[in-house]
């Protein structure tokens, strides 16, 4: 007598029991290996609470980043006003919901900072990004300043002149054209604006955000977005103090 039926069970039902457990082995398989999401914060303080809030982020910000990791935390000097901007990463978005909820109960995060902060805040606008396929970050060591470049793009393709342009601005013409000035990350936006593209760069100094933007303009057709552009937006960022790139 089979196996299954000395033990009351059918040859189907072993069958999809088998099916079920190599399909959730995969699945935990697939969640182990998966790339980590990166989460992009932009908040809007009102002007005459800027200072106070730098200041009290300087004291209290190690509460939140204790909990997760955050890339960088800059202010925002050209290309919008009286903003921060900080990027954060987790493992997963399974990750940042726990991330989330351990914030939610920590006192001392609550009373310490987010009550005394949250009437400063004008504005807050987040969007969660992958790192571009075949790319990784380059974190890069000194001081300098840095560049938040956001891109809408259009068109069948868009996706592999993207990679182009990163790998022309890493490796081909664009690579260190302008001295001091490398990309720190390349970025598809997941969730939020669609056919987006961020890009971080990291300068010596301010001038050189100019200096770039004519090298970018002037590369191959290959490695150009422009046929591909819609729209796109540059900051000028500085790092604070609380930020692990400087």
């Amino acid at each position: 007598m089979a196996l299954w039926r000395t033990i009351g069970l059918s040859s189907r039902g072993t069958v999809a029991r088998c099916s079920l457990q190599n399909s959730s082995t995969r699945s935990l398989s697939a969640a182990t290996n998966q790339e980590p999401v990166y989460e992009l914060r932009t908040y809007t303080v009102y002007p005459d609470k800027m200072r106070e809030y730098l200041s009290l982020t300087s004291e209290e910000f190690h509460l939140r980043t204790a909990h997760s990791k955050v890339l960088g935390f800059w202010t925002s000097e050209i290309g919008g006003l009286n903003q921060v901007v900080h990027i954060w990463e987790y493992e997963s978005l399974a990750h940042r919901s726990t991330v989330r909820a351990k914030l939610a109960g920590d006192k001392e995060w609550i009373s310490r900072y987010v009550s005394r902060v949250a009437g400063m805040w004008q504005q807050q606008d987040n969007s969660l990004m992958t790192l571009l396929p075949g790319t990784s970050l380059a974190l890069p060591s000194g001081t300098g300043v840095y560049e938040l470049q956001t891109v809408t793009l259009q068109g069948a393709g868009w996706s592999g002149a993207l990679r182009n342009y990163v790998r022309a601005c890493r490796e081909g013409e664009g690579a260190r054209a302008v001295e001091g000035t490398a990309l720190v990350g390349a970025w598809k936006g997941v969730l939020g604006p669609a056919s987006t593209a961020v890009l971080l760069w990291r300068h010596q100094g301010p001038d050189s955000c100019v200096a770039l933007r004519g090298v970018l303009e002037s590369l191959a057709e290959d490695s150009s977005l422009t046929p591909h552009l819609r729209s796109g937006h540059s900051k000028l960022i500085l790092p604070h103090a609380v930020s692990p790139l400087q």
